[in-house]
């Protein structure tokens, strides 16, 4: 053996032993777990460390633990108490007062004058009639007179009534009158809070599916990242030893040595983004439970494996879009207000025109006051104590008294009236403007979502291709290496357009799976397909 040829065998056999050991890398699965980095505190755990997590599994938690979920979570309730509350407007009100006076006059026909006391009170009970605008009322009243007076026949005197009364609007106030425009308004409110809450339910449902994905490449990266480390090392010894014996210059060790450096500069980048991501997926999961000091880590379990797509039906995906977003659910509901707030204002720009009926019955009984200077009346009063008055209210022939009143106000001009039914008229033709943007919105994000998909899977698709050429050309590089036609940098070349070509694959996977999630967005079956029940995320501690 020449001193020649010893240095080169030497380093085909370091090249040799290093290849090896990078081929077997190489050939791992795309699911090798996170490295083993130690020091910081917030550097990547072992995999004793971290807890396994499937995807539906973080999404089941972070419906239930976001941030974002849970200070959305009360806005639907908020509006409920404010649509429930719209119908205090018809709770009966009950009213009443009580009354106590004293009075004492000069007799007129001579003598020393007169005394008397009177306690009266009153009780009222009125409602609102829901829908028609009417109201209805119920009066009592009853008093209770001691006097001297020599013209008054009973002392002590007992008296009370009943009336019974109805007001019904025939013009302004009918139907649409503000209480009953408030609870259609508050109701219509209520549902479109919850479809705005769905729309953020399906917005974090999709940010989750996002962050897990992205843990998983992330961590593939740092897989690649270390193995293009140990290439680059690999590549640096044998330099060197090819330096040592004079195969080559000081400058290939230079340039090798430049390139472990840069792989270790871009490992480290690596684990932060991975540790980012991890610290994304832990917030978007698990809520307010990221602390300063946390020190767990999820292990995905579910591999992004590239199962194929179908063609996607636009006009299908697109009529499934108007069904299920709630965004557009929202935007009709506003054209319900609308048309909700124009025959409140057509109704108020009418003149007020109200009838008003009263039915009244009442009794009086009591004591004969011994100081009656006067003829008794025929027939006599009725005597007894206060009890005796109900009495009068079913008798035959006892006092009563009906009434009709109309109440009519015009305004004249109507200035208001007029231009409030302008408002209306422009507010509801805006909200119907509003609804045809949205769905112009959907058609062409459905679109983009269906295009995105179709190119990730047409991505994944080319990459592996490339993956494969890749480890063929690698392949039939070793094979040259060993029949003496390549170097070992050309191999080491080759095993690094491996890598790239598998990192490659694992973004163009990262990219399938979270196009076909945004897919479900646009088309608003997310949850549907997730196993969501909006119903159940809704519902607070």
């Amino acid at each position: 053996m020449t001193i020649r040829t010893a240095p080169i065998l030497a380093s085909a056999f370091v090249f040799l032993l290093v290849s090896s050991t990078a081929q077997a890398e190489t050939k791992a699965p795309a699911e090798t777990k996170a490295p083993v980095i130690a020091a910081p505190a917030l550097a990547p755990n072992t995999d004793a460390q971290a807890r396994p997590l499937s995807i539906d599994e973080a999404i089941s938690l972070g419906v239930q633990n976001n941030l974002g979920v849970q200070v959305n979570r009360y806005t639907p309730y908020v509006a409920q108490y404010e649509a429930e509350a719209a119908w205090g407007a018809y709770n009966p009100l009950f009213e009443g007062d009580v009354f106590y006076g004293e009075q004492r006059e000069q007799n007129a026909f001579g003598g020393g004058g007169a005394e008397s006391d009177q306690i009266r009170g009153s009780a009222n009970i009125s409602a609102l009639m829901p829908y028609w605008g009417g109201a209805l009322t119920v009066d009592f009243d009853s008093s209770l007179a001691h006097t001297d007076f020599f013209f008054e026949q009973l002392s002590p005197k007992y008296n009370s009534g009943l009336t019974l009364g109805v007001t019904a609007p025939l013009l302004r106030g009918l139907i649409w009158n503000e209480p009953w425009t408030q609870v259609k308004v508050s109701e219509l409110a209520y549902g479109a809070q919850i479809d705005d809450f769905t729309t953020s339910v399906m917005n974090t449902v999709l940010a989750i599916v996002t962050d897990y994905w992205a843990l998983v490449a992330n961590q593939e990266k740092v897989r690649v990242a270390e193995k293009s480390l140990q290439s680059n090392q690999a590549l640096l010894d044998q330099t060197k030893i090819q330096y040592e014996v004079g195969v080559v210059s000081k400058v290939e060790v230079i340039q090798a040595d430049a390139g472990v450096a840069n792989s270790e500069f871009n490992l480290i980048l690596a684990r932060n983004e991975y540790m980012n991501s991890q610290d994304r997926l832990i917030a978007s999961v698990l809520g307010d439970r990221l602390r300063a000091d946390t020190t767990l880590q999820f292990q995905p379990t579910d591999n992004p494996a590239y199962t194929g797509v179908e063609p996607v039906d636009l006009n299908r995906a697109v009529e499934t879009a108007f069904a299920q977003r709630p965004e557009l659910a929202a935007a009709h509901k506003q054209i319900e207000q609308g048309e909700v707030a124009l025959k409140f204002a057509k109704n108020q720009r009418l003149p007020r025109f109200d009838v008003n009926f009263q039915y009244r019955t009442d009794g009086t009984t009591g004591e004969i006051n011994p100081e009656f200077g006067l003829p008794p009346s025929n027939p006599p009063p009725k005597t007894g104590d206060f009890g005796d008055t109900f009495d009068t209210y079913y008798r035959s022939g006892g006092p009563r008294e009906l009434s009709a009143m109309a109440l009519v106000s015009i305004p004249l001009g109507n200035t208001r009236g007029r231009k409030n039914v302008s408002k209306a008229r422009i507010q509801l033709r805006q909200a119907g403007s509003l609804v045809t943007q949205l769905e112009q919105n959907i058609i062409v994000s459905v679109r983009r979502a269906a295009r995105s998909l179709l190119a990730s899977a047409q991505g994944v698709e080319a990459s592996e291709r490339r993956r494969i050429a890749a480890a063929e050309q690698l392949r039939a590089e070793n094979i040259r290496l060993e029949h003496g036609e390549s170097t070992p940098f050309d191999v080491l070349q080759r095993e690094r357009d491996l890598v790239d070509a598998e990192s490659q694959k694992i973004s163009a996977l990262q990219a399938y799976r979270v196009s076909q999630a945004a897919l479900q967005r646009e088309e608003g079956t997310i949850l549907a397909d997730r196993n969501v029940v909006i119903e159940q995320v809704r519902k607070l501690d």
